[in-house]
């Protein structure tokens, strides 16, 4: 560091002091990354930007009648994230308490770097600095209790120590569990027995934390991922080879050191677990397991930083099934559950769902939202669900794989927790390639609020606009957000069946708003639970937190269209007018077809699309659904489709150029 500069704060001072009018107290030193380089004249500083480090002083003498001696220490023991010291600022107070930068010293070559701390070694630096004060009996001498100490005075501490005066380190016994033997440096382990330091931690700068960390349940196993920190470089310098990192697994509590546990994998391999991950089988379900991650260099020196940490508890993952028999036109006997679907209550279906309300905003939670009265939050405090400032209420619908098939006259619906079984299909649950956890569905009918659609309660529901249109709308939110896709809808659709068991839906939950004149305003059903309806025409219904799923106002479903030749084009991302880049699922009909659905497509890519329409209102699926050429879709019916309406009204025969006051959208987070 160059020489201490008096700023004018600092020059104030020393007037104050030789006037006599003031006494100078040395508070603390402080350390900054911050580039000085471009200031021409320190002495113009009032303060350090970007400290880093503030420790108290450890040692303050006068030299002589102008200058003091200050002492400080600087160390890493607190220290995540290492940083380059390029200057350093001495702080003051003057007899009112008032606390001013007194000086600074900038580094204009090479700056000090403080690494992080390893876990085992703590790196320091001692500032010894000799201070103009100009009038020495001015200053207080006093230091805090707290500073720490340099290593001088800890040595002349040492020195006044006579315990253990005929110890020594290179004896067979060594001193305090460390001896130098066999011209080897030696520590004992927790079993009493001595070991070269380097096995147990050795010396030098160990690796940084591991990164991407994160652990996926399974059924009696849990599976780790993580990147390995590899080579410290500094400008050019390797400070650190990475040698290694340890999983150590404990029962009860996190590992503390790579000792503290069972090693259960010891890779060697840079980034050999960042993609597939370590997969540790054979554990116990509903049992909760610790794990912390050891990167170690070459020189031994162990990285035992807590944020290297992850627990999880294995889970047995369900599947539900329902297996529904086409040939029978009875709604409510023709579905048969199977699989851990069967005996289960409703309330069991719906945890295995895991499906809740919530504010959700620029694509975060702000926070969950009571299931039986959404204008609250869970703990009770009123939620902002009317402004738009507050977010959107939204229903978050966590990862299940969903399987559809049919075979004969037996169409197969099954879902399950699992989050990556092979055997089922993540539509819902993806974006083009990449995989999510959650995806968001507006709470609400969409409403447009500074040309941006919203999920918002006390609004009459926006219409008469194009797919494009309400598009445009929902992406306006910002990266993430669309008007509802297929697959979602796919998705719900089979949580309908999987709950409620019965294909005529307006029987099983209620009839919903199809007997009215005009649109309903949104927030009828906040305080009607999760699911709610009756049997009038006239009242809004409620299906898995979705006010109005079917009924009130038909909503765009994107994500799906045909061709001239009424072939199926599905896609998770990249939404269109026309299906450009869209899958093509193959032939839905030979011609168009609208009526009473009596059969869907069944495949876990086209899902409850019609494919035949020879039902009615009390049979089969008894809900109106269209299978038309060129074409994209809309669902749910509106204010008086009557029976047309319900969970399987999806009718692909709106242009896209199509606008209509029936029509309007509903918000999706993905």
């Amino acid at each position: 560091m160059q020489n201490f500069t008096i700023t004018s704060g600092g020059q104030e001072l020393i007037a104050k002091m030789i006037a006599g009018t003031s006494t100078c107290t040395f508070t603390r030193l402080c350390t900054s990354e911050h580039d000085y380089t471009d200031v021409a004249d320190l002495s113009t500083l009032t303060a350090l930007e970007d400290i880093k480090q503030s420790v108290l002083i450890s040692s303050i003498s006068r030299t002589d009648t102008t200058l003091v001696n200050l002492i400080a220490l600087v160390d890493n023991a607190e220290l995540t994230e290492g940083y380059y010291i390029r200057a350093v600022g001495i702080y003051a107070k003057d007899s009112d308490n008032n606390e001013i930068l007194y000086a600074v010293s900038t580094e204009t070559e090479v700056a000090d770097y403080l690494p992080p701390f390893s876990g085992k070694t703590i790196r320091s630096i001692t500032y010894n600095m000799n201070i103009r004060v100009d009038n020495s009996e001015q200053v207080t001498l006093e230091v805090n209790p707290a500073a720490i100490p340099t290593m001088e005075q800890v040595n002349n501490i040492e020195r006044k120590i006579n315990t253990h005066v005929n110890l020594v380190f290179h004896s067979e016994e060594g001193v305090h569990g460390a001896r130098y033997w066999d011209d080897t440096w030696q520590i004992k382990n927790e079993n009493g027995e001595w070991e070269d330091a380097g096995s147990g931690g050795g010396g030098g700068v160990a690796p940084s934390n591991v990164s991407d960390l994160s652990l996926k349940v399974g059924n009696q196993k849990l599976t780790i991922k993580w990147s390995d920190p590899g080579n410290t470089v500094v400008d050019g310098q390797i400070l650190c080879t990475w040698k290694g990192t340890k999983l150590v697994m404990k029962a009860g509590a996190y590992p503390e050191t790579e000792k503290d546990g069972t090693v259960i994998v010891d890779n060697q391999t840079l980034n050999q677990y960042k993609t597939n991950g370590f997969e540790v089988t054979g554990l116990t379900n509903g049992t909760t397991y610790y794990f912390a991650l050891f990167p170690y260099s070459d020189s031994g020196s162990v990285n035992r930083n807590t944020s290297n940490r992850v627990s999880g508890t294995p889970q047995p993952f369900k599947t539900l099934t329902v297996k529904i028999d086409l040939s029978n036109s009875n709604p409510s006997t023709c579905i048969t559950a199977a699989d851990d679907l069967v005996g289960m209550s409703q309330d069991d279906i719906d945890s295995f769902f895991g499906h809740y309300p919530v504010l959700l905003k620029n694509g975060a939670e702000v926070g969950k939202l009571k299931t039986t009265d959404f204008t609250k939050f869970e703990d009770g405090t009123s939620a902002d669900i009317a402004s738009g400032s507050a977010g959107d209420v939204m229903i978050a619908f966590p990862r299940r794989g969903l399987k559809i098939s049919t075979s004969g006259n037996i169409l197969t619906v099954s879902m399950t927790d699992n989050p990556d079984d092979s055997n089922f299909k993540y539509y819902a649950h993806t974006r083009g390639t990449t995989a999510k956890d959650v995806f968001y569905l507006g709470a609400y009918k969409g409403y447009e609020a500074n040309s941006k659609l919203r999920s918002l309660s006390g609004k009459v529901p926006t219409a008469n606009k194009t797919i494009g249109a309400f598009r445009t709308l929902a992406q306006a939110n910002g990266t993430g957000y669309e008007q509802s896709g297929f697959y979602q809808l796919m998705f719900r659709q089979a949580m309908y069946l999987i709950k409620y068991q019965n294909l005529d839906s307006q029987s099983a939950v209620g009839k919903g708003y199809v007997g009215g004149s005009a649109a309903a305003n949104t927030g009828a059903t906040n305080k009607g639970g999760m699911d709610y309806g009756t049997t009038s025409t006239t009242t809004q219904m409620k299906l898995f937190g979705l006010e109005d799923f079917w009924g009130n106002i038909w909503e765009w479903i994107d994500g799906v269209v045909t061709n001239s030749t009424r072939n199926i084009l599905t896609a998770t991302d990249s939404f269109n007018d026309n299906g450009t880049g869209y899958t093509d699922r193959g032939q839905g009909a030979t011609s168009n077809i609208g009526n009473y659905m009596s059969k869907p497509q069944g495949t876990s890519e086209t899902g409850f699309l019609a494919k035949e329409v020879t039902g009615s209102a009390t049979t089969y699926f008894c809900d109106y659904a269209y299978l038309c050429a060129s074409r994209v879709a809309v669902f749910g019916g509106y204010w008086s489709d009557g029976d047309y309406a319900g969970a399987f009204s999806l009718r692909v025969h709106y242009s896209a150029s199509n606008a209509s006051a029936t029509v309007g959208s509903r918000l999706m987070y993905l």
